[in-house]
């Protein structure tokens, strides 16, 4: 289950601007599955009070979507990569 606010909205701005249910939908799917496809995708997951009474087996939600760019790491500086040697 989906509880961020940011893709609620968005719908939202595509039905207001589109006027048709699947448009809209079909916009949101375009954002989530075509675009995120190139970033570094972090979900923030949250409980609920709904979810704990009902005892479910996984009470997390998605609270909210992270998404910076992808950062190559050829572009790092040296000196700033984490070093690790095997003994």
């Amino acid at each position: 289950m989906i509880e961020d606010w940011e893709i609620g909205q968005l719908y939202f701005n595509c039905l207001k601007v589109h006027k048709n249910e699947q448009i809209a939908l079909e916009k949101v799917r375009e954002k989530y599955w075509d675009q995120f496809i190139s970033r570094d995708l972090y979900f923030f997951l949250g409980t609920t009070k709904e979810w704990h009474t009902r005892r479910s087996k996984n009470p997390f939600v998605i609270i909210g979507v992270f998404y910076p760019p992808v950062i190559p790491k050829e572009s790092y500086p040296k000196e700033n990569q984490l070093r690790l040697e095997l003994l």
